[in-house]
């Protein structure tokens, strides 16, 4: 039985090499036409490390908006463009541009958190102070505009997508994205906040028992899965690091190995 092979679609980009002035333009643009799977990586690398909240709704949101793009290409069937035939591309449909789509949909919800931090800081800031939001975060998810609008150019310029298919596919990102933050900020970080709360001592005995098995989920995702929700804050950056200075300082390394050297820790011979 013959074996035939497949590109898998979300990570196979090629480039044509027109003269050796395109060269480094066509390599640029492949790698920028990636960049939606960095951010998949990254984000899910940030979950891992970080614990946020609102990186694990972005995990499930870029999954949700994979589907819909799939299920849109499915629904659809449009064809990608001729220039597909020299790219030996064109067994799969082209709308909507599930790249820009990812691409944008990230960027609206980088943008939108990011607002929404702005509007918290500002509201709460003393009198005379500035809103203090983190500089490199800002510029990290304003950034993300550009590359997406970049993203949806390479598709285009490399011959996968039609202007129309990348624009479809950029409107769909950013109308999810738009959707997706509002359940992220109205159900997803307003129920994580009820979950670590404590139970009304007035409250009917069904809303105890309801709000015992709220507490032990949320003692589940604050204590095991030790998930946080920093979104609120203005420099979340600053106040990890003053929270390890804080520590260190009253816990100092030489205590630490006064501690190690006690009798009661040496190795009995």
């Amino acid at each position: 039985m013959k074996t035939t092979t497949k590109p898998f679609s979300l990570t196979y980009v090629r480039y044509p090499i027109i003269d050796d002035s395109y060269y480094f333009k066509g390599k640029f643009l492949a790698i920028a036409s990636l960049s939606p799977i960095f951010t998949v990586a990254h984000t899910i690398a940030c979950f891992c490390s970080q614990r946020e909240l609102f990186d694990f709704t972005l995990v499930v949101g870029i999954f949700l908006n994979e589907c819909l793009a799939q299920l849109l290409k499915h629904y659809l069937q449009q064809e990608r463009p001729k220039s597909c035939q020299r790219l030996d591309f064109c067994d799969t449909h082209g709308m909507p541009s599930s790249h820009a789509q990812l691409a944008f949909f990230n960027s609206a919800m980088s943008v939108l958190v990011l607002l929404r931090r702005w509007k918290h800081a500002k509201k709460y800031r003393g009198e005379g102070e500035k809103a203090g939001v983190d500089v490199s975060s800002s510029v990290l998810s304003l950034m993300t505009v550009p590359i997406a609008v970049i993203v949806g150019y390479s598709r285009v310029e490399l011959g996968y997508h039609t202007i129309e298919q990348v624009v479809a596919g950029a409107a769909i990102g950013l109308m999810f994205g738009s959707m997706w933050f509002l359940v992220t900020t109205r159900v997803f970080a307003k129920q994580f906040s009820e979950l670590v709360k404590e139970d009304d001592d007035h409250a009917s005995n069904s809303a105890r028992v309801r709000g015992k098995k709220r507490r032990r989920f949320g003692k589940l995702l604050r204590e095991t899965l030790n998930m946080r929700d920093s979104s609120m804050c203005a420099n979340p950056l600053t106040i990890s690091r003053e929270r390890v200075e804080l520590e260190n300082f009253a816990f100092p390394m030489k205590d630490v190995v006064g501690l190690l050297n006690t009798p009661s820790l040496k190795k009995v011979d």
